[in-house]
């Protein structure tokens, strides 16, 4: 057998080897292997590449080595055998890529002359090996899963995943970042107990956030095994060694994004959680992080070993650009699959949006004819009021101020703020026995202070006018004795004083007046009042007053300039 040289990785310290024998120490180098020590456990006629848990304890073995030889170099060799050489190159790139997070490119570059060159890995079937993965291949996918987020070895569970990778365990194993791969529990009759696999999977999916179990083969076991304790399950059966449909790919998809959505777990499984398990994780994990599928496959067997099988690596790898075309052409649909435990599938983002346009254009239509049903409404004479409840709202009675519940004097409008206005009497109430002191003087005064008189003789002509008027109110009270009195103020306004006695009998309509009306019309509540009136004088610029208006009021003065 050709000699095959040493190839350096570290200069003086990291060294790749083959030898027939075992080598012993010298004083500048240091020699370890894993060949008997980490064996790959094959199904068929596969032999790599080796998983997780046997690079987590190499690394841990190199680690020790160096520290314990600090200046000697280490030569970490393999059998010269093609699967052996494979391995131990495999496994070293993989160290440099996810434990001293080297680029692909310079971990794979030591490797790319080798004489002889490496031997490539096969699937685990039993049928030709017409798909291979190169080391290539594993190296890139690992550096994928780790740029992505979900490889990281410092929080890697050694003891647990050798656990739980024994058939009699329960034989799974988890893919970051979403998924567990596992081989189909069994029952021999679903009265009996559990054994120790079907219970480790029941509790490690109960404790770790699982929330879908897909099953892909035949029926083994009881589903309500695992929907009792919360779990959903759904059967996508399809016969071993074939792929999937597509549209059951896209169902699956669009299940697993709605558990995702949610922070669980999907657990996949078909008899062996192999080949049709890996079809449909490695469509997801394209399509959700862009891996290739050589990267995909070489990703989930670097953590499940054997998984993917015969054609269905051919089938990963025809469709792998539609998978990934899917991110930006479908999308998860808004209607729950009975069959798919109430989750959703995907769907083509045309065919949603069209669903969305219908439902738009239902809804506008709707719209529409409620406004056509309102308009023939009004056109027929019916208000929009007339089709509302016609029991008004509950109101609470609110209390006036006489004490009476819900009282209104429509005596009293309701003046408009920031503008006086003038009550207007009730027609019960212009019958002349209201007189002066009935009306309240303050919407009688004028309030300005602008008046001005040229003369005397202009403030007396005032003086004489006033008197006139109120006069002239004054003697169609038949019924008072009223007498009136003009003066001028320190203000320049005129103040009509007028004086009455209370009538001895009052009419019929006082007689019948309520409480209300007579606080505020009954003179005999303002016997022996005075009532000052203010008239003001024009100014040089106003060419007569307005006239009140009413039939009872007090006129203000007009008269024209002088």
């Amino acid at each position: 057998m050709k000699k095959v040289e040493p190839i350096e990785f570290l200069k003086d310290r990291v060294y790749l080897g083959a030898y027939t024998h075992t080598p012993k120490d010298t004083e500048t180098t240091v020699y370890f292997t894993v060949d008997d020590a980490l064996p790959y456990n094959p199904f068929h006629l596969d032999f790599g590449p080796l998983n997780a848990g046997h690079l987590y304890r190499f690394a841990v073995a190199l680690h020790e080595i160096l520290a314990e030889n600090e200046d000697k170099a280490v030569m970490f060799y393999s059998y010269p055998d093609p699967r052996y050489r494979a391995n131990a190159a495999c496994l070293l790139c993989c160290y440099m890529v996810l434990i001293q997070s080297w680029p692909p490119h310079l971990a794979l570059a030591p490797i790319a002359q080798a004489e002889p060159p490496f031997m490539p890995f096969r699937d685990a079937g039993y049928s030709t090996a017409d798909f291979i993965l190169t080391i290539q291949d594993v190296v890139y996918g690992c550096w994928r899963a780790k740029e992505k987020g979900f490889l990281d070895l410092r929080h890697f569970n050694l003891d647990e995943y050798e656990q739980y990778e024994k058939v009699d365990q329960g034989d799974f194993n988890e893919l970051p970042p979403h998924y567990i791969a596992f081989a189909s529990p069994q029952q021999e009759d679903f009265l009996t107990p559990l054994d120790q696999a079907f219970n480790n999977v029941l509790d490690y999916f109960e404790t770790h956030n699982v929330q879908l179990v897909v099953r892909l083969n035949s029926i083994l076991y009881d589903a309500r095994q695992f929907e009792q304790r919360g779990i959903k399950h759904i059967d996508m059966i399809f016969d071993d060694g074939t792929v999937p449909t597509m549209d059951m790919v896209k169902k699956f998809v669009g299940a697993a994004e709605c558990i995702i959505e949610q922070g669980g777990k999907i657990a996949v499984h078909c008899k062996a959680g192999l080949g049709r398990t890996g079809c449909l994780i490695g469509a997801h994990l394209i399509y959700s992080y862009g891996f290739t599928a050589a990267e995909c496959i070489a990703y989930m067997r670097f953590l499940r070993p054997g998984m993917v099988v015969g054609p269905q690596q051919h089938w990963l790898y025809l469709h792998q650009n539609e998978f990934r075309d899917w991110k930006r052409t479908m999308v998860v649909g808004d209607t729950p699959s009975y069959k798919l435990a109430n989750l959703r599938p995907l769907v083509p983002i045309a065919d949603q949006q069209c669903k969305l346009r219908a439902q738009l254009s239902a809804l506008q239509d709707q719209i529409r004819r409620k406004e056509e049903q309102l308009g023939s409404l009004g056109a027929s004479g019916v208000t929009h009021d007339s089709i509302l409840p016609s029991t008004p709202p509950p109101k609470t009675p609110e209390r006036s101020i006489l004490g009476d519940m819900d009282h209104c004097n429509s005596i009293l409008p309701a003046p408009t703020p920031g503008q006086p206005r003038k009550n207007s009497p009730s027609p019960a109430h212009r019958t002349g026995s209201v007189g002066i002191s009935a009306i309240r003087p303050k919407r009688y005064i004028s309030t300005s202070h602008d008046a001005v008189y040229n003369s005397d003789e202009e403030r007396e002509g005032s003086i004489a006018s006033a008197r006139r008027v109120v006069s002239r109110q004054v003697s169609r009270q038949p019924s008072r004795s009223v007498s009136v009195s003009v003066c001028e103020d320190v203000e320049g306004s005129l103040i009509v004083t007028a004086s009455h006695s209370p009538s001895r009998r009052p009419s019929h309509q006082q007689q019948m007046r309520s409480p209300s009306k007579q606080l505020d019309f009954d003179q005999e509540n303002d016997m022996g009042k005075k009532s000052p009136l203010r008239v003001r004088s024009p100014s040089r610029r106003q060419a007569s007053l307005r006239q009140v208006s009413g039939e009872t009021g007090v006129r203000k003065v007009s008269r024209s300039k002088r």
